[in-house]
């Protein structure tokens, strides 16, 4: 079963990519040189039918994360129930 990733990636007013080596204040004032700074982000899935995108970075954060759970709950558990509890190791 293949793993879902929605990365979340920050894009410039311009549309073009703004790379995680340009750093930036809490405020969103960038503090590399060369940056014009961040407009939006955006996050797509692998599955294809998830895309958002937005101005603030923790709102799209947590549906990412939200929209990956529903991948985790549908991947059915693999192998003997045994294995797939927790594993007791007693060393006395």
């Amino acid at each position: 079963m293949a793993h879902h990733r929605a990365p979340l990636i920050a894009h410039r007013k311009d549309g073009s990519e703004c790379p995680p080596s340009h750093k930036h204040t809490t405020s969103g004032k960038p503090l590399h040189p060369d940056c014009p700074g961040r407009h939006h982000f955006e996050s797509v899935c692998t599955c294809g039918t998830w895309k958002l995108s937005g101005g603030v970075k923790t709102y799209i954060n947590e549906e990412r994360k939200r929209h990956l759970t529903t991948h985790r709950a549908a991947v059915p558990a693999e192998g003997p129930a045994v294995l797939r509890g927790p594993l007791r190791l007693d060393a006395s």
